[in-house]
């Protein structure tokens, strides 16, 4: 009995210690100019080329408007019919 008092009195402990903890955020290195603190570089060249893709589409262009062979799924119309 008294095992499971102090066990269960140690357990609230614990938890009220990782609860109140200060929350740790990571801090990028200043020294590199490529650590922005995202967990995943850029790639450069993919950026380019699909900045180089949407330059000439308007501003309301929907996927089916460029291209209707390049969007397909459930519920998509076929090439040539509006909904």
């Amino acid at each position: 009995m008294i095992f499971a008092l102090l066990g269960g009195i140690l357990g609230v402990i614990v938890l009220v210690a990782w609860r109140i903890q200060p929350k740790r955020s990571y801090t990028p290195d200043p020294d590199d100019p490529l650590d922005d603190g995202s967990s995943a570089p850029i790639d450069l060249v993919e950026l380019e080329r699909a900045e180089r893709e949407a330059r000439g589409w308007r501003a309301a262009a929907t996927p089916e408007d460029e291209r209707p062979e390049d969007d397909w799924g459930p519920g998509t119309p076929q090439p040539g019919a509006r909904s």
